[in-house]
């Protein structure tokens, strides 16, 4: 997984092998909500950064925008 921040693409050079896409999903979501998390207490919220989430071969298979993680009221 690799993360998408203000332009710039920070590679995951270890990866983590996962057993399908779903759970690939639901990992991105969590690694999302831990970064906003930090990202808060330093009085940013980071809703434009996003997780790449590749396959086997290197390709994205999906994106997991941080905006779509978590719910603003």
């Amino acid at each position: 997984m690799n993360l998408v921040s203000d332009g710039n693409i920070f590679y995951d050079d270890e990866g983590v092998e996962l057993p399908d896409l779903e759970t690939a999903c639901f990992r991105s979501i969590r690694i999302a909500r831990d970064l906003i998390s930090e990202e808060a207490k330093l009085g940013r919220i980071p809703l434009g950064w996003s997780i790449e989430i590749m396959d086997e071969l290197g390709e994205i298979v999906s994106v997991m925008a941080f905006e779509n993680t978590v719910t603003l009221h």
